[in-house]
């Protein structure tokens, strides 16, 4: 009952915005929470539209229309009458958003697949990538579709041998909360001020602005564009790999909230260098604190290919004075690895929390890799031998330990065509791998044809152990079709 009220108390208020306010962006929350083949998600899911509904509603201009399904969805037709009347009047102009939390689950067949669980507690139905398509390809304009689930970049179809139609619409845009290989991971306490949420959740919020200026706006222009969402989702969400297939994730432009709608005691995080050799294991970092209150430090550890919840480190902030107590005002901190032996390598997650009167509220997290000062390895750099369904080049880089990457798309004349990444961490995976996906196209959005570009290559950059590495390896590209012409 309690998530059927959330939703009627969220829907009340966006019925309360003027009619003179409409402006040309829907968007659809939807949950679920109750299944019969598979653990409740509980309170996690309703903490999810909580945030970022509320995010939505201070957004400028504002939305012609909200909708939030909580743990009301349990079928392809209940979703597919959802989306129709929650996008119904849009046209080619406008963005339609839907938001979508629940468990992925991957295919027990060959096809390498993930499907989503729908389930209300009486019905529970898989749904496909081909499915979510089909309900979105009727609807006019820009959608971008959000799926907060454990192995949802499996959807995108970038998987060898996985089935996937969303790529072929490019006007669907899919930003996911985990790669094909990762679990979407919530933070589950009863101790937790907002409700339980998932961490990809809680900073989508933060990057529309939820607590103060958007995030994700790294240029300051005032607006989250795709990309920067993107961007600013893989550097704080460190427990999961946020997912991109866009082919103008640039110019999407996504409603960020005009005025903070909540407030966290910590802001204001900015961090030192995120890769730490093991002779100066010291990780640097400030914030702000808005109001006195405790802040409480939690490491976790990726080990044995995940993160280790279990064995986290968990410790309290001294505050100002020995007091316990951090007041009002800039802090400083640097955190040493004192366990850190000159071999050592991987990563850690750091998560700062704020704890108030025994209410313990999530305010920032980062990860943190370790390379050791000297290491002779080097790196390898693969390409697909052919475009994936997506017509995306897959990029397989291989590094001993954890470095900061660059990577670029060259001619035969070494010319410059796009810089995918530049001085990029690399992230923990289950196969030790860095995949990146370079869609054909130049740094100014432009096709490339391999026949005017002969020779493409990729080339991979890192130090690792002090000394500058480089690996490069050819790409083949399809030719491009001639562009048809008009008659005479």
């Amino acid at each position: 009952m309690a998530r059927r009220l959330l939703a009627a108390a969220l829907l009340a208020l966006c019925l309360l915005l003027p009619s003179a306010a409409m402006a040309d962006t829907r968007a659809l929350l939807v949950a679920c929470s109750d299944f019969l083949t598979q653990p409740e998600l509980g309170s996690a899911v309703s903490g999810n539209l909580q945030m970022i509904a509320s995010a939505l509603v201070g957004a400028s201009p504002r939305l012609a229309a909200l909708s939030v399904e909580d743990g009301t969805i349990g079928s392809r037709e209940a979703l597919a009458s959802a989306v129709s009347s929650a996008f119904d009047g849009a046209d080619e102009s406008d963005l339609s958003l839907l938001y979508l939390c629940t468990h992925g689950v991957i295919s027990s067949s060959d096809d390498g697949g993930c499907y989503l669980l729908l389930g209300d507690g009486e019905q529970e139905t898989l749904l496909g990538a081909e499915d979510l398509e089909a309900m979105l390809a009727s609807v006019p304009g820009e959608k971008l579709l959000v799926i907060d689930a454990c192995h949802s970049g499996a959807l995108l179809g970038r998987t060898p041998g996985a089935i996937s139609d969303l790529s072929g619409d490019p006007s669907i845009h899919i930003l996911t909360s985990a790669s094909d290989q990762e679990s979407a991971w919530y933070y589950d306490s009863e101790a937790l001020l907002s409700g339980a949420q998932s961490y990809f959740a809680s900073a989508f919020a933060s990057g529309l602005g939820l607590y103060e200026s958007p995030e994700a706006d790294a240029n300051g222009d005032g607006q989250v564009s795709l990309a920067e969402m993107h961007r600013y989702l893989t550097i704080a969400v460190p427990s999961s790999s946020a997912q991109l297939l866009s082919r103008n994730a640039d110019s999407l432009i996504l409603p960020s909230a005009s005025r903070p709608m909540l407030s966290r005691p910590l802001t204001g995080f900015s961090y030192g260098a995120s890769l730490i050799l093991t002779d100066d294991p010291v990780f640097e970092f400030s914030f702000t604190a808005e109001r006195e209150t405790a802040v409480q430090y939690r490491l976790v550890e990726y080990t044995a290919g995940g993160w280790d919840w279990a064995g986290a480190q968990i410790f309290l902030d001294g505050g100002d004075g020995g007091s316990g107590l951090i007041t009002p005002g800039r802090k400083h901190r640097a955190l040493t690895l004192d366990a850190v032996a000159a071999n050592d390598s991987g990563y850690l997650m750091l998560q700062v929390f704020s704890l108030t009167e025994g209410r313990l509220q999530l305010c920032s997290e980062r990860l943190i890799a370790v390379q050791p000062a000297q290491c002779g390895a080097g790196l390898t750099l693969q390409a697909s031998a052919k475009p994936l369904p997506t017509g995306e080049i897959l990029l397989c880089v291989d590094t001993p330990v954890p470095a900061e990457i660059t990577v670029s798309i060259r001619d035969g004349e070494g010319h410059l065509i796009r810089r995918l990444c530049a001085s990029s961490l690399t992230r923990p995976s289950a196969d030790g791998q860095t995949k990146l996906y370079w869609d054909g196209l130049d740094s100014a959005g432009h096709p490339i044809d391999p026949a005017a570009h002969p020779g493409l290559t990729a080339t991979a950059e890192a130090i690792i152990g002090g000394e500058r590495r480089k690996a490069v390896c050819p790409i083949a590209l399809s030719p491009q079709a001639p562009a048809p012409q008009e008659g005479v």
